[in-house]
């Protein structure tokens, strides 16, 4: 309990501090606020002395009772009442609460000059408003990391769907938003951005005031894209798009790491607001993951929902963010050549078929939308329409294709091919940009870990030849991996400068993941789409064909259909560059063709001998890819079996897969 003597001194101390807080907020027009407070503390005051008052005078605020009398006679009132009760306990109470109501006032008018000097100063000086996106996985609920994490580890349901309110400060948002407002440009006719596709190609001339990336100093990458001003399409129909999830994972057993990051939290609340502002500033959204295990192995891709409508959805796609897993698994160079794909030259195909006034029906439109992307690192992010919500959905890569699945496929490459060809006839400034692409296994030449794990792929290959009837694919094989390393054979093959003329922009990476098809309530197959560029590459169009037909389909299907898909895919290339307004014998005629199948399609094989192992392992069985990276990181030299892909599980089916890839390329004497 405190003495009698110090009470008076303790008196002083809060009037002198009440008084500063006067002056100050009647420097910042604040005196009415506070003399609201200050009767309710005078209020309180005087229930608790039963209303008996003393007369008394004003020493200490003599000065504040001539500027704010009704402040200072209520101060004075509070002094008196704390002197006339003296009782410990009455003390100790009304101290605490004269110290509250201060430290109240004082945080309400930091709070208020921090306004006044803008949502920067604000966010360090009140940490607790930013707010990472793991932080609101919690409907409607602004709590600590660590608790989202707790609550997240106790949802253990396969389908479990992560709510998310992505909202904040609406002075915050409405600053973010007058910022983005600046930078945003709708569209052109193509919406090229200043995308630097190679070290050495410069962005359109109508984008020459963007901002341009400057090279990663982490890793090996020849591709220079620029960091576009986080561009967005909201003028573009929302239809939807991406790989359905199979069986969603608990979100749980991914890290933290995986979600995505404040400032992509942050576009994604500006983007779906623009996309759908009938949902209001702050809708409840879901968060989910939209790949199953062992579907994607180059990013992280999630599906966000609004939690009122789940056909209002999107696909949202990460590279990883860890830095060994980025550069083990060239997640970056990769990503931006994704990004140059959806900003440049998909938008490019629209145009050049617009300019014809091609059908729809005849039409390559077989891609997602995209709505956004961002490409600062490490913010990276594509933002594409949900094609599951139009039905579309992946093929199960244990069953095989139908001969109208793989037909339609065939179609499907035959129009976008044509494009290109057509396309370096009439617009060959802009064609040319995407003919310097470096392809993603060249700039990887000089990787000597990487190069080990190629090498020992031919081990593998070889090793699914071990029945007596083999030995003559056995000799043709050793044959043929004798010309050179695994890059010296691959890189010739994926090179679009040695088949000039009639190199093509490819989607190339065409394997089953990254096609999804939409079959009608029959059973008849509808339409198909491409996803996942990454590997997009300037090269032979007979890469994309051979990559498809040697890891998609059996040995038995090639036998007895390749050479009519073959025939199949030429002419729909015909029909297709006709309605572009050009000839198919003059741009690409038919033994030039036969040519390029006859010298490009063993790239077939090597493709196969990478992607194969990942086709034929459950997901169940998909290896620790940042497990993988680290001891490679390390120096660690590895194999299929060391890197997990190939087991148990597998082994069986892959030897079987890839001795079938072997015969078929020995039969069609491809090697």
């Amino acid at each position: 309990m405190e003495q009698p003597s110090e009470k008076p001194q303790e008196e002083e101390q809060i009037d002198g501090q009440s008084q500063e807080l006067i002056e100050e907020a009647s420097v910042q027009g604040k005196l009415q606020d506070l003399a609201e407070t200050n009767l309710d503390v005078e209020k309180k005051s005087l229930k608790q002395a039963d209303d008996q008052k003393q007369p008394n005078t004003c020493d200490e605020g003599s000065e504040a009772v001539q500027d704010l009398d009704d402040n200072c006679e209520k101060n004075q009132e509070i002094k008196e009442e704390l002197k006339r009760l003296g009782s410990a306990e009455v003390e100790h109470i009304e101290k605490d609460e004269t110290e509250k109501q201060l430290a109240e006032e004082i945080d309400a008018k930091v709070i208020e000059k921090l306004e006044l000097k803008g949502i920067e100063e604000l966010e360090e000086s009140i940490p607790q408003l930013n707010q990472t996106f793991g932080d609101q996985l919690l409907t409607g609920e602004d709590e600590p990391k660590e608790k989202s994490k707790d609550e997240l580890a106790e949802n253990t349901s396969g389908d479990q769907q992560l709510s998310i309110n992505l909202e904040v400060r609406s002075r915050t948002d409405s600053l973010e938003r007058e910022k983005a407002s600046e930078n945003e440009e709708k569209l052109p006719e193509i919406s090229v951005s200043a995308i630097q596709l190679t070290g050495n190609i410069e962005a359109p001339a109508e984008h020459d005031n963007q901002k341009e990336a400057e090279p990663d100093p982490n890793e090996d990458t020849h591709d220079e894209l620029s960091q576009a001003e986080n561009k967005q399409c909201p003028d573009r129909a929302v239809e939807q798009h991406e790989i359905p999830v199979e069986q969603s994972e608990d979100a749980s057993k991914y890290p933290e790491e995986d979600l995505p990051n404040e400032q992509v939290t942050q576009f994604l609340r500006q983007l779906v607001s623009q996309l759908w502002p009938e949902l209001g500033a702050n809708p409840e959204l879901r968060l989910e993951r939209a790949s199953a295990k062992g579907d994607n192995y180059l990013g992280v891709v999630w599906r966000l929902q609004a939690a009122a409508d789940s056909k209002r959805s999107l696909v949202v796609k990460l590279p990883p963010q860890n830095r060994v897993r980025r550069k083990q698994f060239f997640a970056r160079p990769c990503f931006l050549r994704e990004t140059a794909a959806y900003e440049v030259f998909l938008p490019l195909t629209e145009m050049i078929q617009e300019k014809w006034k091609i059908p729809g029906e005849d039409r390559f439109r077989q891609h997602a939308l995209c709505f956004g992307t961002r490409q600062d690192e490490p913010n990276e992010c594509i933002v594409l329409e949900d094609l599951s919500c139009a039905g579309f959905s992946l093929h199960n890569r244990f069953l095989d294709l139908s001969v109208e699945h793989v037909r339609r496929v065939m179609l499907t490459y035959a129009k976008l091919h044509a494009i290109s060809l057509a396309g370096k006839c009439q617009f060959p400034e802009r064609m040319q940009k995407l003919q310097q692409l470096v392809d993603i296994f060249e700039q990887r030449r000089e990787d000597h870990a990487l190069g080990v794990y190629f090498e020992n792929l031919k081990g593998s290959a070889l090793s699914a030849l071990l029945a007596p009837e083999d030995d003559s694919y056995r000799v043709r094989l050793e044959a043929y991996f004798a010309r050179g390393s695994y890059f010296q054979l691959l890189l010739p093959l994926v090179n679009g400068s040695n088949c000039e003329p009639f190199a093509v922009i490819c989607h190339g990476d065409c394997w089953n993941n990254n096609i999804l098809y939409k079959s009608a309530e029959r059973g008849e197959l509808e339409d198909v789409r491409l996803i996942d560029w990454q590997l997009m590459r300037y090269a032979s169009p007979v890469t994309d064909l051979s990559y498809f037909l040697f890891t998609c389909t059996s040995r038995e299907f090639r036998q007895g259909h390749l050479k009519n898909m073959l025939e199949d895919y030429y002419e729909e290339l015909g029909l297709q560059l006709i309605r572009l307004g050009e000839r198919v014998e003059q741009l690409f005629p038919r033994p030039a063709f036969d040519e390029q199948v006859a010298t490009k399609a063993a790239v077939g094989l090597l493709l196969a001998m990478m992607v194969l192992p990942i086709v034929t392992m459950q997901g169940q069985d998909v290896p620790d890819l940042q497990a993988i990276s680290e001891r490679i990181e390390a120096g660690a030299t590895t194999d299929l079996h060391g890197a997990g892909f190939l087991g148990a599980g597998n082994e069986a089916t892959f030897k079987q897969r890839m001795r079938e890839v072997i015969l078929d390329c020995v039969d069609f004497n491809y090697i």
